[in-house]
């Protein structure tokens, strides 16, 4: 039996990011229906809250694929060479059981999850949208600095984030890297109020985007947070948005934005309309007018891995990429 491994190098240079759009529109799309099962995440703590672990198991049935992501989370690497996610994806044969690939996946997730925002983007906002902005400046701001314009013609690329310095050299950083401009601004409610499309990639546990500063025609990707107790925005952003989701049980359990304006009783639960799958299955209305704002809660799902690996696993095969060994 051969066993595929797949590095990080490899996987960005077989997912490139305008294919990757197009798996994760079929990802999302197949999240509503049976064509995908995927509990919700689970995971731990270490005893000593410098990080934790997730685990994300999951089947997809086009193509059959099995298998589970592990990631761990350190945010004291932020900033250095691990980076504060780390992990792999773990593929095996959906008919045997046995086992094909071990698949970096943190380049993975990076790109499939910018990918999804951008799938959700092109649903959600609106059409003529020209100003994008995206808080942080991670990985995975990088990541959707290169997937929105995908999908959107911007006119105008900002970026806020805390430091005011690390700002400016990450919008240098990345106007070299697209050969286009992207400026640093140095407040959030300005950039909120400048942008047509609004990404916060932060790993704020508190908000730093507040709906007061939202207005009317917004698109809002809110992609940060993934667990209960934190969130990146506040209540009233999520009060004043169509909230759709790409996971509705997965949502449910861990979107901590939507969890507070539960608490809050400024929200019913109908007020999550749905996934965004079903927006694009038409099932479901997204955007009712120009001056809807709509709000994309990201907590990434493990049909997007299964169907990313499968595509960079087909991929390594058919160019000879990858360590196969012998298992």
């Amino acid at each position: 039996m051969k066993l595929t491994i797949i590095n990080a190098a490899d996987v960005r240079a077989l997912l490139p990011m305008r294919a990757c759009i197009g798996l994760m529109r079929r990802a999302l799309a197949a999240a509503p229906t049976d064509g995908a099962l995927q509990p919700i995440r689970t995971g731990l703590g270490t005893p000593d809250r410098r990080g934790g672990m997730g685990l994300m198991p999951g089947f997809v049935a086009h193509p059959p694929t099995l298998g589970v992501k592990v990631v761990t989370v350190f945010p004291g690497n932020h900033g250095g060479p691990l980076g504060s996610h780390q992990g792999m994806a773990l593929i095996f044969n959906a008919a045997t059981g046995a086992p094909r690939a071990v698949i970096e996946a943190r380049a993975l997730t990076a790109v499939r999850t910018a990918a999804a925002t951008a799938v959700a983007t092109d649903v959600l906002a609106r059409a003529d949208s020209s100003i994008l902005a995206v808080f942080g400046l991670g990985d995975q701001a990088a990541a959707h600095l290169e997937a929105l314009p995908m999908v959107r013609e911007f006119a105008r690329v900002i970026v806020w984030g805390r430091d005011v310095a690390k700002a400016a050299a990450f919008a240098a950083a990345q106007s070299e890297r697209f050969g286009r401009a992207v400026e640093a601004i140095g407040s959030a409610q300005e950039a909120a109020g400048l942008a047509d499309v609004l990404c916060t990639v932060t790993a704020a546990a508190e908000p730093i985007l507040a709906g007061a500063w939202l207005r009317p025609g917004q698109h809002l990707n809110a992609v940060g947070s993934s667990i209960p107790t934190t969130s990146e925005i506040d209540v009233e952003a999520v009060v004043r948005a169509r909230y759709f989701v790409d996971f509705e049980p997965s949502a449910r359990a861990l979107a901590g934005d939507f969890q507070r304006a539960l608490a809050a009783g400024a929200v019913g639960a109908d007020h999550m309309l749905g996934a965004v799958g079903e927006v694009i299955t038409g099932g479901l209305t997204g955007r009712t007018g120009p001056r809807d704002i709509t709000l994309f809660k990201s907590l990434g799902m493990v049909a997007e891995d299964l169907i990313a690996a499968d595509f960079v696993l087909r991929e390594a095969r058919e160019r000879g990429v990858g360590q196969v060994v012998d298992w």
